[in-house]
């Protein structure tokens, strides 16, 4: 492996790592571009569920801070955490750790998820499938559409990565 590809392979984890960029969003861009489907899904999804984790463990001190954040602002309610709540009420943990990296990202359904009751242990195992699901059949969708329409071709990162 040369040291451009490990440049890619660490610029997927970091950007999988940040919130709303989410790993379902970075990984596809990298195996069109030309990496190793395995090897990206799997940097990918350990840099999406790192940040994870490091957020479920300070939980405690998040929900603190945003529950008196909250009470100070409850007049002024934000549309995501009310689509939260919502999901959450209607599908359970399950139902918003599947739906909600969609429309809020990961990061924030884990912080809604034990907000809202769920367990640190729950919703880190349910945001940690619902991530590696989304993220590899995003992927596997992905890699087959551009190659039916013709563009898979097109690995443009080792046109890059070998200068």
């Amino acid at each position: 492996m040369n040291i451009s590809l490990l440049i890619a392979y660490i610029i997927v984890f970091v950007l999988s790592a940040v919130p709303l960029l989410e790993a379902f969003l970075v990984v596809p861009i990298g195996i069109v571009g030309g990496m190793d489907f395995f090897m990206t899904n799997i940097i990918g999804i350990a840099g999406n569920l790192l940040t994870l984790l490091i957020l479920i463990i300070m939980m405690d001190r998040i929900k603190k801070w945003y529950l008196d954040r909250r009470e100070k602002a409850e007049k002024n309610k934000s549309s995501k955490s009310e689509r939260a709540e919502n999901i959450f009420r209607k599908y359970g943990l399950p139902g918003l750790a599947f739906i909600g990296p969609f429309l809020v990202g990961s990061h924030f359904t884990a912080l809604m998820a034990v907000i809202l009751g769920g367990s640190q242990k729950a919703t880190f195992w349910w945001v940690t499938l619902s991530v590696t699901v989304s993220t590899v059949t995003i992927s596997i969708l992905f890699y087959y559409g551009v190659d039916i329409i013709g563009l898979g071709d097109r690995q443009f990162l080792k046109d890059v990565l070998n200068q």
